[in-house]
């Protein structure tokens, strides 16, 4: 009898583990990619992944002053670090430029990755690493660290070697 209960002790915890592992499986996760701290604002570079699979690209910006961001861009880098943008405020969703934001008020802007792998798979300029780039009024350019595919469309940071 003591048997009997400790096996059905043991099968329903794997069970009940089992169940609470599916259902985080299945929530988004957000993973960050890069953090720059500017005078004027905070600037995060994140990704969200669904099942395993990334699903968009979050750009957020964290005012520390009075800022009006004019354009959301992505500077191509190529291997002889030559330097071409593409302007990818037509990607954002919900995306109205420029955009007022005051101090200690944040910003996020998704960027579909679908989207955003089709864009840099169909771009006529060869690019070996790229970042993002947003400019506020007075024309600053506000940098992310630089980004990387690899093999299998995962990005990460080529200068840490991590990957997510």
């Amino acid at each position: 009898m003591e048997s009997i209960l400790s096996y059905t002790v043991i099968i329903l915890v794997i069970v009940i583990s089992i169940y609470i592992y599916n259902i985080r499986k299945k929530q988004s996760r957000i993973f960050s990619l890069s953090e720059q701290n500017f005078p004027s604002n905070i600037f995060y570079v994140k990704i969200v992944k669904l099942n395993g699979v990334i699903t968009s690209i979050l750009i957020e910006i964290y005012a520390l002053k009075d800022m009006n961001i004019t354009s959301v861009r992505a500077e191509l880098i190529t291997g002889k670090r030559v330097f071409n943008y593409y302007d990818i405020s037509g990607l954002c969703n919900n995306l109205d430029l420029p955009l007022d934001l005051t101090a200690s008020h944040s910003c996020k802007i998704e960027i579909p990755f679908t989207d955003f792998k089709k864009m840099m798979n169909d771009g006529e300029l060869p690019f070996r690493t790229f970042r993002f780039v947003i400019n506020d009024d007075r024309n600053n350019p506000f940098k992310s660290h630089e980004l990387g595919f690899n093999s299998k469309w995962i990005i990460y940071r080529p200068d840490t070697g991590s990957y997510n």
